[in-house]
């Protein structure tokens, strides 16, 4: 009994599985680009860094933050896409005297890079 039901579980989660609405592909994880950012530090300086790897051939770039725009208020989207359109890579760096934290977002369709200006976007709660 314990097999049947198992073997009909199974049978229904495959057939919703394959009746169910295509859904976006940044959704489901087929990203075009992925982003991978890290902290590096020394006791007197220390950077983020970061390489954007392109899925499709395999490409991977270093990515010159200093070169990047620099969001200046909101970083919403005029327009909606997909789910899963936008990543997001964030690092901490820790000196003796300060630490930093960094984030970049990627556009994972175009592949365009945007440094987030952590303090000019919102917060969660909002005041």
């Amino acid at each position: 009994m314990h097999q049947v039901l198992s073997t009909s579980l199974l049978a229904a989660l495959l057939a919703a599985g394959c009746t169910r609405d295509a859904a976006p592909q940044a959704a489901i994880g087929g990203r075009a680009f992925e982003l991978s950012c890290t902290g590096s530090s020394t006791h007197t300086s220390g950077s983020m860094q970061c390489v954007r790897h392109d899925t499709r051939n395999g490409d991977v770039q270093r990515v010159d933050l200093g070169k990047l725009p620099t969001s200046n208020g909101s970083t919403s989207s005029a327009t909606l896409g997909p789910a899963g359109l936008f990543q997001l890579a964030c690092a901490a760096v820790n000196m003796a005297e300060r630490s930093d934290f960094a984030c970049v977002r990627l556009n994972t369709q175009t592949g365009e890079l945007m440094l987030i200006n952590l303090m000019k976007v919102g917060q969660v709660p909002s005041s």
